[in-house]
């Protein structure tokens, strides 16, 4: 069932036994999971079925540190959630990249405060084999040996204990803006409620009952249910408990923890791969782009940092992806043939996107290789959501994001870009050429860690089962709940965790 809170003339009541606020990939997994039990279920998305401005204005908020894209730009309020913005290219539409965390994610690590989740790889394993299926992947395998082929090998690796082959896993976003949610659309028992922008939860002690929503025609809805459950993204999570109560009174906030330890993906890009032989090192490299399996699934290669040097040397955990770079003096004659006498200063390469194995002919024109960092940050109290001074259209406190990528962690990926450096020389690819200073990027719009998982309210949110500490029937799903975040793209672990999450609901219910 499907309802436009645009339509909506006077306050409105609504009761059910689950409200799940967030129609992104964690409401909508928890809603189809729990869609066969016959609860009441309503899913709250402040966005609609398409792109809108009124609901994007929303996500308007200030920034304070380092160079961040915005809260604007790295989220995005519609059904389907930031899938829609979703840019790896897929069969011609949009789509990302998959892959578990590793074992060492889910540890307590030395020398990384705040590391730890309450459970092993292990017990999550059942979920993201559930989780792939949700996904729309095919064998949950993401060891490269599965997936090499005569045609695409793997690299030989001198040492994998230092260095080894892995996977992505890749899947188009329609799963989600489209399959996922006509699902809900058709489901008797789940009401499917967009354009409803959640702008408090409902307090009654330990108790939750429910969530006040309002949409951009003012219309109000108040909708009480048994259980809710945050599912909004990391930065939404942590303001609607932030607004929900008054500092230490917030729910889950005893101990000052909602809003801290934000963390995001840093992209690092300052190594780079000088071929002997372009084209027969391009040519050796070609697992490593995104190119259907025997199984016809769209699969990544990547090399992942061993578990071992990760422990020796406190490096953060790391992906490296081997993109082409069209060389500069075929840049330089392109721009002069097109705006003669503009002079060639300003060329800049470029690296060729996923795909680039299946056109041979580009080949010709790289010289390099790119050689990309995906990064894990570690979390760290003082990088925070915080409520800001000004207001939205509803009224309601804006979120604050304070960040900062520090010298320390800086120093550590500077050790870490040498010990790629010094073993992706011993590849035979080529010669290794690196720009130390460089500061990464940060704007993978993967973020997490808001609403921390944690064993009591002394140190985080939520407990090993997502509610939130001190109250009865309040929980968090998707990747706010994260301790740590590796450095692997978040969703299939959202997806495992709310899969996760759906079988605790289910008992209590």
């Amino acid at each position: 069932m499907e309802l436009d809170a645009r339509t909506l003339k006077a306050e409105t009541r609504v009761t059910a036994d689950v409200c799940i606020i967030g129609a992104g990939p964690a409401g909508l997994t928890l809603a189809r999971e729990l869609a066969d039990s016959g609860i009441l279920i309503v899913l709250l998305e402040s966005g609609g079925t398409g792109a809108d401005t009124d609901a994007q204005s929303l996500n308007d908020g200030k920034t304070v540190g380092s160079p961040y894209h915005g809260l604007r730009a790295t989220r995005h309020r519609q059904v389907g959630g930031s899938t829609n913005l979703w840019n790896t290219s897929i069969d011609g539409v949009g789509g990302a990249k998959y892959t578990p965390l590793d074992d060492i994610d889910l540890e307590e690590r030395a020398g990384i405060p705040q590391s730890g989740w309450l459970f092993d790889r292990g017990h999550l394993e059942p979920f993201y084999q559930r989780a792939q299926t949700v996904c729309g992947l095919g064998t949950f395998d993401y060891d490269a040996a599965h997936w090499a082929t005569p045609k695409r090998p793997c690299l030989a690796i001198p040492n994998t204990d230092h260095l080894m082959s892995r996977v992505y896993h890749a899947g188009p976003a329609h799963r989600f803006t489209a399959t996922h949610a006509n699902a809900i659309r058709a489901s008797e028992n789940v009401r499917l409620v967009h354009h409803a922008t959640c702008c408090s939860l409902l307090l009654d002690g330990a108790r939750v009952t429910g969530a006040a929503a309002m949409s951009s025609t003012h219309g109000r809805c108040r909708i009480e249910a048994r259980f809710i459950v945050l599912a909004a993204g990391a930065i939404e999570n942590a303001r609607l408990l932030l607004v929900s109560g008054e500092r230490e009174a917030a729910p889950g906030n005893q101990h000052g923890w909602v809003g801290r330890c934000f963390m995001e993906h840093p992209r690092d890009s300052s190594i780079r791969l000088i071929p002997h032989q372009p084209s027969d090192a391009f040519e050796r490299i070609g697992f490593y782009d995104l190119h259907r399996s025997r199984d016809d699934m769209w699969i990544i290669g990547r090399l992942a940092v061993g578990e071992s040097a990760l422990r020796t040397n406190g490096y953060p955990n790391a992906s490296v992806t081997l993109l082409p770079r069209r060389r500069r003096r075929w840049l330089e004659a392109a721009r002069n043939v097109l705006s003669p006498g503009r002079g060639t200063s300003s060329s800049t390469p470029t690296t060729l996107g996923y795909g680039w194995s299946r056109t041979p002919n580009d080949w010709d024109r790289c010289d390099s290789v790119q050689v990309l960092l995906n990064l894990e940050q570690h979390p760290h109290p003082d990088n925070r959501v915080v409520l800001a001074s000004d207001r939205d259209a509803y009224g309601v406190p804006r979120a604050e994001l304070r960040w900062r990528w520090r010298d320390e962690e800086q120093s550590t990926l500077a050790r870490l870009r040498a010990f790629l450096a010094d073993r992706l020389g011993t590849l035979g690819l080529g010669a290794v050429e690196m720009t130390q200073e460089m500061r990464p990027d940060p704007n993978a719009h993967h973020h997490a860690g808001t609403t921390r998982m944690s064993t009591d309210a002394r140190r985080g949110v939520v407990d090993a089962d997502c509610r939130v500490h001190g109250t009865d029937n309040l929980y968090a799903a998707g990747g706010s709940v994260f301790p740590t975040a590796g450095f692997a793209n978040p969703t299939l672990t959202i997806v495992a965790l709310a899969a996760r999450l759906a079988d605790h609901l289910r008992t209590r219910l």
